[in-house]
């Protein structure tokens, strides 16, 4: 679920993959494989989403602050523009994520998805 602990998430993420990946080597598997193969792929996405999102809030934290006021918002008034784009972008996945209380549907949201490579 979203709002838990972000480390506690990635290492059920972590675990829940290697469980799949134990299962998919397992010959039992074969009627389950489809599904078996699809959940790792999930969750893959997911982990690698979290990841990069996880990089972009540290930049969006850092720079929050130095181009919403100030002076050198004035004195980079095209960079200024730009994050303002920026975080607009960031705002709304942030508030769309907030919807979602669950992590993997929030992470196969094409718009987040889309959005986190450029930000």
């Amino acid at each position: 679920m979203l709002g838990g602990n972000i480390q506690d998430i990635q290492e059920r993420l972590e675990n829940d993959i290697m469980a799949l990946n134990q299962m998919n080597a397992m010959r039992f598997v074969t009627p389950f494989k489809p599904i078996v193969v699809e959940k790792i792929t999930q969750l893959s996405e997911a982990a690698d989403i979290i990841e990069k999102w996880l990089k972009v809030q540290t930049l969006w934290t850092n720079l929050v602050s130095v181009f919403t006021g100030g002076d050198i918002a004035k004195q980079m008034p095209v960079e200024s523009k730009k994050f303002k784009g920026i975080d607009k972008a960031w705002l709304k996945i942030m508030e769309r994520a907030n919807e979602q209380k669950n992590v993997i549907a929030c992470c196969q949201n094409d718009i987040l998805r889309n959005s986190l490579p450029e930000l």
